[in-house]
């Protein structure tokens, strides 16, 4: 079956780079995946969307129904996405598992850290009231009760949170391990009749 790795966090945390990563990671390994990028797909799919609760929830819900579409045909789906409310975070569970895995992937980054990194500086805009309803300074950020996975780029640099996931991912059984990539099991009676067989072709060379 195919599955989400949806990325959650504040603004600014890495969502989208190690979404980034991850599908690279994934197509190495053979995936069909598509990365449906937050922003991309608010500017082309929710252009009529704001950023009020209600905006987001709708926002987080029409991305969870494209994903649940693309796993119903085998696609593979990353995805960055804030998800501030655990409604909706739950909500997008339900939606994808129609037809999917889903697994909810928390990056954890304390809001300063994640201010420091800022490149459009969209924090320092928001703490001076040029942007209202930015994601931990004048919205709320709800944190996951249970995420599938929690990814701490504050403490963890991208290739070690990459290779953290990858883990993870193998652990939970979304991701094949690489023992059980080539791992093949037979019977005790089929080993016996390999062995004999084996006997036999050694007793023909000699």
């Amino acid at each position: 079956m195919s599955f989400t790795l949806w990325f959650m966090g504040l603004p600014a945390a890495g969502k989208s780079t190690l979404a980034k990563r991850t599908e690279q990671r994934l197509r190495d390994h053979d995936y069909l995946v598509e990365n449906l990028d937050g922003d991309e797909v608010r500017t082309n799919l929710h252009p009529d969307l704001g950023f009020s609760k209600q905006d987001r929830a709708t926002n987080n819900r029409r991305t969870a129904y494209i994903c649940s579409l693309l796993n119903r045909n085998d696609i593979t789906v990353v995805t960055g996405m804030i998800t501030p409310f655990r409604e909706s975070q739950q909500e997008a569970r339900k939606i994808v598992e129609e037809n999917g895995e889903f697994v909810l992937i928390y990056v954890k980054c304390s809001v300063e850290t994640c201010a420091e990194r800022d490149p459009k500086d969209l924090y320092e805009q928001a703490r001076e009231g040029k942007i209202e309803n930015f994601t931990g300074v004048n919205h709320p950020f709800q944190e996951p009760h249970n995420p599938d996975i929690v990814v701490n780029t504050e403490v963890e640099g991208i290739d070690a949170s990459v290779h953290h996931l990858w883990e993870r991912l193998q652990e939970l059984g979304i991701l094949q391990s690489p023992a059980e990539e080539y791992e093949f099991r037979i019977s005790r009676d089929e080993e016996e009749k390999i062995k004999e067989r084996l006997r036999d072709i050694d007793h023909i060379h000699m």
